[in-house]
Formats: C-alpha cells, sequence, structure tokens
C-alpha cells in the first residue's frame, strides 16, 4: 500500500468541495494533525475561492495537498488530475479507525474513512471513496473514482468499474457467486 509520510502533510490541506462529506473530511484531518484546511466551494459560504481557484497564486503552494470531497464520480477524478498537474500532492487519506491491508494498493486521491474495511490484495484506482461502515473484501478491483457508501459490500475478487457509486446495503458479487 503507498501512503504518504504523515510529516509531509503538516501544511493547511485544501478541500474541493465544503458539503457534508467535505466538511466531515476537514474534521478528520484537522483531529489527525494535518492542520487547518482551506476550503473551495462554488456555492458554500466562508470558502477561499470557487472550485476553478485552484490555481490561484495564493492557494498554490508546490506539494500541499489537496482532497476532492465531491460525490460527482466523474468530476472528483477529473478535479484530481487537474490538482496534480497544477503541481499539488494528492496524497491517500486512511482514517485510524479504518482497517486497510498493507498489501492493499491505494491510487492518489483515495479516502478511507473510518470503520471502514479494505482487505488484502484489493487494488483501489484514482479518488476512489470507501465510506464508514463499507468492505471491500480482498483481491477486490475498484476502478477510478468509485465510492462505497455507508455499509455497502464488495466481496472478494469482485470487480466494480470506473465511476460506480455501490450504495448502501448493497452488496456487489464475487464472481464465482454470479452464476
Amino acid at each position: 500500500m503507498t501512503v504518504f509520510p504523515l510529516h509531509s502533510f503538516h501544511r493547511s490541506p485544501l478541500i474541493l468541495g465544503k458539503g457534508g462529506f467535505g466538511r466531515q473530511l476537514a474534521d478528520w484531518l484537522l483531529e489527525d494533525g494535518w492542520g487547518e484546511p482551506q476550503f473551495l466551494d462554488d456555492n458554500a459560504p466562508g470558502c477561499a475561492g470557487t472550485l476553478r481557484d485552484y490555481a490561484d497564486p495564493a492557494l498554490l503552494r508546490p506539494g500541499r495537498p489537496a482532497f476532492v470531497a465531491l460525490g460527482n464520480n466523474e468530476l472528483r477524478v477529473t478535479l484530481l488530475q487537474k490538482l496534480a498537474a497544477a503541481g499539488y500532492d494528492i496524497p491517500v487519506y486512511i482514517s485510524d479507525a479504518a482497517s486497510v491491508s498493507p498489501s492493499a494498493v491505494l491510487e492518489p486521491g483515495c479516502v478511507i474513512l473510518p470503520q471502514a474495511y479494505v482487505g488484502a490484495g484489493t487494488h483501489l484506482g484514482t479518488g476512489c471513496i470507501v465510506n464508514g461502515g463499507a468492505i471491500v473484501d480482498h483481491d477486490a478491483l475498484l476502478g477510478r473514482g468509485v465510492h462505497v457508501a455507508p455499509g455497502g459490500i464488495v466481496k472478494a475478487g469482485a470487480e466494480v468499474a470506473a465511476y460506480t457509486k455501490v450504495d448502501s446495503g448493497e452488496i456487489i458479487r464475487s464472481p464465482w457467486e454470479q452464476a
């Protein structure tokens, strides 16, 4: 599993999206020592600018960590790519209250929330969200931008196509169970 060292993130992270998910992510980042985040959002009050303002020199500091906390899976991945091209670090966030196997591969921009489980040999594409209480069992493959909602289950060896949402209570079965 690729995870960036915590010591490099004691700077104010940038979060694109100040809805419920963005505010929750900000709380967890602050609690985990990432510093006070700044937000960009097109509609929410109290932000440093709109989603398009990520390239503003007042916000852009090379290596600054940035997250995209938007529910639109395709837009989340597109913005992550733009942030990386602009010079931001696109880290993986794993809550201290989550369980992630050391052999799991998490691409940049993945967010693993409290009480989530990611098993051995799994591969999560860029910008995946594994929400609280969700399970991604061993050897599963999640395409880029997949969101496993609270209580969603991806069983062993299952594949989930890019930009898919696995909703609460939904079960994506293992290939050998689909006969």
